[in-house]
């Protein structure tokens, strides 16, 4: 307790001292728990469901046809819930979303058909009524819902008489058996209701293998494992196999099989890099921090010796020295982390607006204790840490040495000066590599930038609908409800072409499926064609501006009553058949017995749906969807105006066609790009900005050891001068001085670069690692900040006064 009276009566009579330091930890600290916040929700976290890093995704994957992940089919869901001993619980799922009938504006909800089983695997209850019983899931029993508690909340007022009504779904009534907690979601925060997933007896059969829509979760048992599960999912797939001759060629062909990973895993690998790394840049930019505060802890502890000398000769020990220094450290570094906090939370909120709002489980960023406790953890350490330095070079245990030193500022200077050139160089190569990966992060941004999507975004407008199966049962209702929007769409001021898609790029989701034709011929052993569907009209392609390579595009008179076409993208083309003709070529869908047959009529260029980063590999097929419609639409507007604009007017022409149909997803296929490419340009601004500051601490660091350096030397320098030196000299010892340490530190800082590089490279889009380009511009621009910090203490040192130096001495 005495020692932190007196550290804080210490700090107190050196306002300037303490002011800098702690800022300058709460900026460094405050954004590493910002950052932190962030991994902590995405990477770190656990999902609130109980024993949640045992559960597991299952899916079927086709790796010789390009295909890793393909979903479920509901007969492989019901073998492996069966058969895999590693298994505790299982359960199947799918996205259904519902038009929510009530006064007023239709609203659309997220939805999920789920069996019975995704409760217990998740081992979560109802905290109203009750979730599914088996029977439920039945067909013609399934109209019952379980209501997420905030549209119970938002919708429904939070009144608990809400078990036991009935709601109404896509025009059909479904009665609300149950409420989930407030803490409750699955699988991410936007679902608001749970239907029960009915299985048919045709869905149950073998005839359904290959109908992946869906999606499978498992809890695995105490001390199964991944590698056991996967042995079982081998057998189920080999007994299948035996069972079913006439499947057994296409799967050995296409590597089909069972596959786990775990359910965290799945939806965060994409992004976890990048998040670290994030994370080590900012931590750079804290050591870069601390190590200044450690120089100033040290110029302060020098200036101090003679105090700790008196103390020493008076029977403190080395022990109780370091103890009062590290108090004081200790003390600086914990307000600084406490100040931090604030920081933090004004990083979070902006960290939002940066983009990191799109992430997985972003929902989940905030500064719970998780991120208090780290903070707090990161404050006490670096101040240990970096406060035992100078703690315990100051207290030294020969105490007359230290009187006779303290009295001569050249001794005192070279002592203190390793140790300072040594926290500065750690800082400068620090610096260097954090510039070295915000500018490849910049390159590879620029990069990604300028490749062509194969379609043009700009002016386009895109809106999504669902139409309710049971009211549009029939394909005519549903080509009549889109000829009508479109056409009111056709009609507003300032549109040049509209028209519709069930897939819109990068949008995330995705349809494909295998396809036959008489006209190809593979090579014994190859795996069968399969490729990207897409359902469009004529304006589609219009709309984003694809390229038309040979042939034609989709017409109004490619009705269901004419002959069925499709138009193919290059990929399809070339990989089938290169320099040939594919118009009149034919694809094939559908059963063995009655096929359906497709004839080629156009080519198209080839676009990206993911990313701009994607390396378009799998071909596309567009069928004409007044020929195969179905209930999912996105609109695409094309406008010469601000496309923005047209919102309004796109709810209202659906309206006009369907009052009780709503609009939901409503952005511009711009703002879907940004949204997209907001995972790489989000950490590329966040390594800037802390390589800046990382810049600015570091050329910092070089004034300070070169400004102490002149204050030491002030008599050297007298001396110097008085025997003959010139102005010129006396610069150049304080320049080379300078140079060492900057040199020394870039080259460390570029050898950390070439040590990492293979780490850095794997988040890289068209850049590598050891671009050189970027290697020799980080070192140049820092060496020229370093330089101009030096201006200052040249200017001083070549300013003394012989004859004043010398009187002082």
């Amino acid at each position: 307790m005495p020692d932190l009276r007196f550290a804080l009566r210490s700090l107190a009579k050196a306002p300037g001292f303490t002011a800098v330091a702690v800022l300058t930890l709460a900026l460094c600290i405050g954004a590493n728990s910002a950052i932190f916040s962030v991994l902590n929700a995405v990477l770190l976290k656990p999902y609130p469901w109980p024993g949640s890093e045992r559960l597991v995704v299952v899916y079927n994957s086709y790796p010789l046809m390009g295909v890793p992940n393909a979903g479920t089919a509901i007969p492989d869901y019901l073998d492996r819930r069966a058969a895999v001993s590693g298994f505790a619980d299982a359960a199947m799922f799918t996205t259904r979303n519902f038009n929510l009938g009530s006064d007023g504006e239709p609203e659309r909800i997220v939805g999920l058909r789920a069996t019975p089983s995704l409760f217990t695997t998740l081992q979560s209850s109802a905290l109203l009524g009750r979730t599914f019983h088996e029977s439920e899931a039945q067909p013609g029993a399934d109209h019952v819902v379980v209501l997420s508690h905030s549209l119970w909340k938002n919708r429904f007022g939070g009144n608990p008489a809400i078990v036991g009504q009935t709601v109404r779904l896509n025009t059909e009534p479904y009665t609300v058996i149950g409420v989930m907690p407030a803490w409750f979601y699955f699988p991410t925060p936007r679902t608001q209701a749970w239907v029960p997933f009915a299985f048919t007896p045709e869905q149950k059969s073998d005839n359904e293998r290959g109908n992946e829509y869906s999606s499978m979760i498992a809890r695995l048992k105490p001390g199964a494992t991944l590698a056991a599960v996967q042995r079982d999912l081998d057998l189920v797939q080999a007994r299948n196999a035996e069972r079913l001759p006439g499947e057994a060629p296409f799967w050995k062909t296409s590597g089909f099989g069972g596959r786990t990973r775990g359910f965290l895993e799945q939806n965060v690998s994409n992004i976890r890099g990048m998040l670290w790394l994030v994370q080590a840049g900012v931590a750079a930019a804290l050591l870069i921090g601390c190590a200044n505060v450690a120089s100033l802890l040290l110029t302060r502890a020098v200036a101090r010796e003679r105090e700790l000398a008196v103390r020493a000769t008076l029977g403190a020990t080395r022990r109780q020295l370091m103890r009062l220094l590290l108090t004081e450290s200790v003390l600086l570094f914990f307000t600084g982390g406490l100040l931090g906090l604030l920081v933090a939370y004004g990083g979070v909120q902006a960290l939002g607006s940066m983009g990191f709002s799109t992430l997985p489980r972003a929902f989940g960023i905030e500064l719970d204790f998780t991120v208090f406790g780290f903070t707090l953890l990161c404050a006490v350490l670096t101040g240990l840490g970096f406060g035992a330095l100078p703690a315990w070079w100051a207290s030294r245990s020969d105490a007359a040495a230290a009187l006779k030193e303290a009295g001569a500022r050249g001794s005192a200077g070279r002592r203190t000066q390793t140790m300072r050139a040594g926290l500065v160089v750690a800082e400068i190569a620090l610096a260097v590599m954090l510039l070295s990966a915000a500018g490849l992060l910049v390159r590879s941004f620029e990069r990604l930038q300028q490749e062509n999507p194969g379609f043009r975004p700009g002016g386009v407008l895109t809106a999504q609908l669902a139409l309710p199966a049971a009211k549009y049962d029939r394909p005519e209702k549903r080509v009549a409800f889109a000829d009508a929007v479109l056409a009111r769409l056709r009609a507003l001021p300032g549109v040049t072409v509209a028209g519709l898609t069930d897939v819109l790029p990068f949008t995330g989701s995705n349809n494909q499926g295998s396809y036959r034709s008489p006209d190809i011929v593979l090579p014994p052993g190859a795996p069968g064609p399969h490729g990207q569907q897409r359902y469009v009209d004529p304006g589609y392609f219009s709309a984003l501006g694809l390229t038309l390579l040979r042939g034609r595009l989709f017409a109004a008179t490619d009705t269901a009553g004419t002959q069925r076409v499709v138009v193919v993208d290059r990929l399809l083309a070339d990989k089938y058949w290169p320099g040939q003709d594919p118009l009149g070529k034919r694809i094939s869908r559908g059963g063995d017995a009655n096929p359906t047959v497709w004839n080629i009529v156009g080519v198209v260029a080839p676009i990206k749906f993911q990313s701009l980063e994607e390396n378009v590999q799998k071909e596309t097929l567009y069928y004409p969807y007044a020929q195969q419609p179905g209930t999912n639409l996105i609109l695409v507007v094309k406008t010469t105006g601000d496309p923005a604009a047209l919102a309004a007017s796109v709810r209202d022409a659906v309206r006009a066609a369907d009052p009780e149909q709503p609009v939901f997803d409503v952005k511009t296929m711009q703002q879907r790009m940004d949204d997209v490419a907001q995972s790489r340009r989000a950490p590329m601004i966040l390594l800037g900005l802390f390589s800046g500051v990382a810049l600015l601490l570091a050329v910092l660091g070089v004034y300070g050891v070169l400004a102490f350096s002149v204050v030491q030397r002030t008599s050297e320098f007298g001396v110097r001068l008085a025997l003959g030196a010139t102005a010129g000299d006396i610069a150049g010892l304080v320049l080379r001085q300078g140079a060492r340490l900057v040199a020394l530190g870039i080259a460390v800082g570029i050898g950390g670069c070439l040590a990492l590089s293979h780490v850095v490279g794997r988040l890289l889009y068209g850049v590598a690692a050891t671009d050189p380009a970027t290697l020799v511009t980080a070192p140049l621009v820092l060496a020229l900040a370093a330089l101009l910090a030096c201006l200052v203490p040249v200017r001083r040192a070549t300013a003394v006064n012989p004859l004043e130096a010398l009187r002082a001495e």
